[in-house]
């Protein structure tokens, strides 16, 4: 897509969304990208109530498992708007990422799992973190980045997730969001998905957690979201 015409359907997904929720995703189908859907599950707070965008801390981050209950997610608030953008692969192909979501279309989700080796937060420790600004990254000197300490590897979370440094191959899968009378819905993914790869690397620790595998395979609707140092044990920064 040349630049005219990513500007032309940007412009033209922006304003439909505003009107129509589910105009975002049939649009994308249209372009043959690569949203993939699935169960909409609706944000919670730890108390069941519906998660608002004013709960939704700047200065914190936050974890959920979508789009299956043993697969995390690493949710922030940017604390400004993220408009939409163009995602490129290292293979030549690109999608367009919906940018935030919100009143202030400043909320984001991404897949916690790290696409270079897996890494995964977990309930002893989190290796991939979101770096509000005011907790910069030590390695890049900034934040508003996610950054994986297992080896360094880092995104940005104002452009889709795509790779800023490190061995990571691809940019983190995006959890497609929406946002209607004031609660917030995840819907899909976009991007390049590794839930196969993680399901049968980790198959051992998913079991012990979860039951079985089938269980940790269980598609959800509903996600409760917490901050991740109540979920993780030690956050590992970096």
């Amino acid at each position: 897509m040349d630049r005219r015409g990513f500007i032309k359907t940007c412009t033209a997904v922006a304003a439909a969304s505003l009107a129509s929720p589910s105009f975002f995703l049939s649009s994308l189908k249209a372009q043959e990208l690569e949203l993939k859907p699935y169960k909409k599950a609706v944000l919670l707070k730890k108390d069941g109530t519906p998660l608002k965008p004013e709960d939704i801390d700047p200065a914190k981050q936050y974890i959920f498992f979508y789009p299956y209950r043993s697969t995390p997610c690493v949710l922030a608030n940017l604390g400004k708007e993220v408009p939409p953008t163009e995602v490129k692969l290292s293979n030549g192909t690109s999608y367009t990422w919906q940018g935030g979501v919100g009143p202030r279309k400043s909320i984001v989700a991404y897949c916690a799992i790290c696409p270079h080796q897996l890494s995964y937060p977990t309930p002893e420790f989190s290796f991939i973190n979101y770096y509000p600004e005011n907790i910069p990254s030590k390695i890049v000197k900034k934040g508003g980045i996610i950054q994986c300490c297992a080896h360094l590897s880092v995104f940005d979370p104002s452009q889709g997730g795509r790779v800023i440094d490190g061995p990571a191959p691809f940019p983190l899968t995006a959890i497609v969001l929406s946002y209607e009378d004031g609660k917030l819905y995840a819907v899909g993914t976009l991007g390049k998905e590794l839930y196969e790869d993680f399901f049968d690397a980790f198959k051992p620790d998913l079991r012990e957690r979860y039951g079985s595998s089938r269980k940790a395979k269980q598609l959800v609707d509903k996600c409760e979201v917490i901050e991740v140092n109540e979920y993780a044990k030690e956050v590992i920064r970096c």
